[in-house]
């Protein structure tokens, strides 16, 4: 059986999984909460399993979006409950939106349900953390040396260019149908007040090549967003049994083709891996 015909908030069926026997496949979209991005990976993860993304509140319309992570957990799964009424349940997200998959599958683990799989594209920690004084000299040495004194001028340019925007008041993107603004927002505020959960079951993180730009001290690498670099995007402290898979790409373009191909064919195998045997949503709703 399919989806009730009825409107959802937060549920957009990428594809229903026409005729398959396989169980739904969630996905909760990025920070943006649009998950447009992600219609690539659907159609390529196959039509015999249904692939349900998940979308930010407030994306279209007037209402406000979640700034809490657990509030914004608890109404996903009531309408995920809407299609599969109970588990095991097959979850993911991409980048920020895996925070959120995981405060859905703990809330799913603690109502008694079984989540055998939880799927992180390219998923960070809430908070990561700073770099060092020393480590920002060490960067500013770095480029001052392979590019000269311009860089100085350069770099004072960047730095008022930055405060002159952190100054201005946020505007609404009032061309366009998605109320990015407010819903990065949100999203970032709810960041600092997520308590991060460890999680035992099966989880795995896809991650693109990892973008080591500058070595700074103690044998560190820092991005050229100028992060620190971890393998396992610092994950590893919450979920002991994390798998770590790399795939081409960078962050945004490892769910856009040609990179996703190789994303979907990993995530195929994971899946089928962790499902426990093929089955249709009527009898996972008996």
């Amino acid at each position: 059986q399919h989806a009730p015909q009825r409107r959802f908030t937060h549920l957009v069926p990428m594809h229903r999984g026409e005729g398959g026997p396989r169980r739904p496949f969630f996905l909760v979209a990025g920070m943006f909460g649009n998950v447009l991005n992600l219609r690539h990976l659907a159609q390529l993860l196959g039509h015999d399993r249904p692939f349900y993304g998940l979308q930010a509140r407030g994306l279209m319309g007037e209402d406000a979006p979640h700034d809490d992570f657990t509030a914004a957990a608890r109404d996903y799964i009531a309408e995920m409950r809407q299609v599969q009424p109970r588990g095991p349940y097959l979850l993911g997200g991409f980048s920020g939106g895996g925070l959120i998959a995981w405060e859905i599958a703990r809330q799913l683990e603690a109502a008694g349900e079984e989540v055998p799989l939880l799927v992180l594209l390219d998923t960070p920690v809430p908070l990561r953390p700073a770099l060092s004084r020393t480590d920002k000299a060490l960067i500013k040495l770095a480029e001052l040396r392979a590019r000269g004194p311009g860089y100085l001028l350069e770099w004072a340019r960047a730095r008022a260019e930055w405060k002159r925007r952190q100054d201005q008041p946020a505007q609404a993107q009032a061309d366009s149908a998605f109320h990015n603004t407010a819903i990065e927002a949100a999203f970032r505020a709810a960041l600092p007040r997520y308590a991060m959960p460890q999680r035992y079951g099966a989880t795995v993180l896809f991650r693109p090549p990892l973008d080591r730009r500058w070595q700074v001290s103690g044998g560190q690498w820092v991005s050229s967003a100028k992060e620190y670099v971890f393998a396992d995007n610092d994950l590893t402290r919450f979920a002991p049994a994390l798998q770590v898979i790399e795939v081409p790409g960078d962050h945004d373009s490892m769910v856009l083709e040609p990179n996703v191909r190789v994303l979907a064919v990993g995530m195929k195998q994971a899946i089928e891996a962790a499902e426990p045997a093929p089955v249709s949503l009527a009898q996972a709703a008996e």
